[in-house]
Parts: structure tokens; sequence; C-alpha cells
């Protein structure tokens, strides 16, 4: 790499820094301002009647940037790709701007070889987004599935669980999991026949998932059939004590359930965990945010060599007008990217939905990235 490739990499990292810092500032201030009085009735609670106004005011803001920070990550997961083309778009413009392009162009550098260092930098900032994805985004993910009520809170308030069905047909209903602890409170487990008919059910305290078996460790679990007659009258057998039950509903599951968003936050380890169990619903989308992860560098590569040709031009071009054109085509295509690749399709399977963007735009791209005027 010459000292050249590093000038315009660094210029254009640069850039991407500044957009993605003050792009997140706007979004976080303004989010603030929304949610001004949920933070301050928090920070309320958590201070005493005769704290001062600027003790008050401290600490909403605690809560406030305790709520947003985490967001910091999830927030380069979802916007990478398209502030990478920005910064590209604000490096090339300042480039052509001071005739620094004329100058390439006039030592026997063609745009081609101009545009390398560009998207280079664009395929280490997937790579960032990998390292995010793997490492990061899994340990924050009881903090960034809170909403503004949850600020301050270490990770999310336990909720009900509601009559879920496993892959056995079994049935799961408890009065309250604890996301923190994985427990469940007051479970209840009822096994059906194929006829769709209660068979068995099983009632305990409380259960501990325990990943090894794979099931739930009961406290004070009772066993009880349910015998039927010929007129499908159930009557309650003998109890008898019950310490295990095994089932795929595992702690991710039930807050897959609860919080669709968990996929997008798990890492390629815990997701193939997961797939290696029974099949349930939830294994298709689980597969597409799998595969969707690597291809979406891909996706965001090939749509940069799209909006390549926009900006990088042997003669000075406006910035403005440029923009509006690359606007136009750039955004639509993003849109329907993300539709085919997260968006289950009819007819589709998870895999084919996640490939067929990167399909479609390998040949646009490599020919928008051929067809720069030198």
């Amino acid at each position: 790499m010459t000292k050249i490739d590093r000038h315009v990499g660094l210029r254009m990292l640069a850039n991407f820094v500044l957009l993605f810092i003050l792009l997140y500032l706007f979004a976080a201030v303004i989010d603030i301002i929304l949610n001004l009085e949920v933070f301050s009735t928090i920070a309320d609670k958590s201070l005493p009647e005769e704290a001062g106004t600027i003790r008050r005011i401290l600490a909403a803001a605690g809560i406030a940037l305790g709520y947003h920070l985490p967001q910091v990550f999830q927030f380069y997961a979802w916007l990478w790709g398209l502030l990478a083309i920005g910064a590209m778009a604000f490096t090339v413009s300042q480039m052509s701007r001071h005739r620094e392009l004329v100058a390439l162009l006039a030592s026997g550098w063609n745009l081609q070889r101009v545009a390398l260092p560009l998207i280079i930098v664009t395929a280490g900032l997937g790579g960032l987004q990998v390292i995010n994805q793997e490492l990061i985004l899994p340990q924050l993910a009881p903090l960034l599935l809170r909403n503004h009520v949850q600020a301050g809170q270490p990770g999310l308030r336990s909720f009900p669980v509601p009559i879920t069905v496993d892959s056995n047909r079994r049935l799961l209903q408890a009065g309250a999991f604890q996301p923190d602890s994985g427990q469940l409170t007051q479970p209840n487990f009822i096994e059906r026949s194929s006829a769709g008919l209660a068979v068995r059910r099983v009632r305990a305290d409380s259960a501990t998932w325990d990943p090894v078996r794979e099931g739930w460790i009961l406290e004070n679990g009772i066993s009880t059939t349910l015998e039927r007659d010929d007129g499908e009258v159930a009557r309650a057998g003998r109890p008898t004590e019950e310490t295990f039950v095994e089932t795929d509903l595992s702690p991710r599951i039930l807050l897959m359930r609860r919080h669709g968003a968990l996929a997008g936050m798990l890492s390629t380890l815990q997701i193939l965990d997961l797939l290696d169990g029974p099949e349930t619903r939830e294994s298709s989308a689980l597969r597409r945010s799998l595969w969707s992860r690597y291809v979406a560098i891909i996706v965001n590569i090939l749509i940069l060599l799209v909006a390549l040709p926009f900006f990088l031009d042997r003669l000075p071009v406006g910035l403005v007008q440029r923009t509006v054109s690359c606007a136009a085509v750039v955004l639509p295509l993003y849109v329907i990217v993300a539709a085919t690749m997260l968006v289950p399709l009819p007819g589709i399977s998870p895999l084919l939905g996640v490939f067929l963007p990167l399909v479609l735009l390998l040949p646009l791209g490599m020919a928008r990235y051929g067809w720069l005027r030198t």
C-alpha cells in the first residue's frame, strides 16, 4: 500500500468517524428530548426527596447516558454501510475540489485504482461489524432490549410467559420469567397427545434451566397424569414428584418469542447452538440472521461500487447534485435489500432470500466499477 493509499484510506476513515458521531449524537439528543420526562421520573425514584435540582438533573443525565451509550454498537451495526458510502462521497468530493484527482490521473493512476483504498476501508469497517456482532452485541443484548421505561435497570424486567408450544407439542405457561437469572416462577408444563388433548401436567414453584441436559430443573415439582374415559372426560391421577422436564424452550427461545430483535444480537456460536436442537418456529429467523450478517458485508461493498461513479469522476463535480442522484439509487436499493434479507418471502427459503440480493447486485456493482470513466 502506497502513501497515497494510506492518505485516501485515512481520510475516508476520518470522515466515517465524523459522520458516525454527528448522526449518533443527533439521534440520541432527539430521543433524550422526547423522553426527558421518563428519564427524570426514573431518576427521581432513585433519589431522596430532599435532593436538589442540580442533583436531579445529573441523575437524569446519568440515566439517559446509561440507556444510550450501549446503543452505539447497535447503531453501528445498523448504519455502517450507509455511513461508509457517505464517507466515500465526502472523501472523493474533497479530493476533486482540491484537484487531487487531477494530479493522480496525470501521474498515470486510473479511477479504479483510486477507488481501491475506499473499497479496502469499507471491507475493514465490515470486519469491525463482525467483531461487534460476535463479541459485543451478545454481551449487551439485555441492555439493548430495554425500553425507555426500563432505563437505569441492569437488564430486562421479568415478564409472564403466556402459553408457549415447544417442538414436541408440549405447552409451557409461567407466572414470570427472570431474564437475568433464567428462572421461571410457577411454571406449568402440559403434555398433549397426537390429537391435542392434555395427558399430563407438571407444576412447580420455580424452575432453573440446565444447558447440559437441555431442560428445566424443577423445585417442588408435581406431575399429574390426566386419564380419560370413553366420554373424553379427564380425571386426574395420583400426583407424583417430578424434578426435571426436557424441552427446547430455553431462556433464549423465550426471550426471542418476547423480543424478536434478539436474533440479530446473538453470536454465530449461540445461533448454531440453538439450531442444533429440534426444529422450532424461530429456526427460519435464526438461519436468516446467521447468513445475512456475513452476506451484508459483501452487499454493502457492492452498493458502494454502485455509488462510486456518482462522485468519482475525471472532472470536478457538484456534491449536492451528485448526492441527490446517488440517494435516488442507493436508498431504494437498501430498502429492497433489507426487505429481501430480513423479511420472510412467501415461497422463498430463508437461505435463498439472503443470497438473492448478492446475486443481483454482483453484476451491477462490477459493471458500475468497470464503467468508471478514466
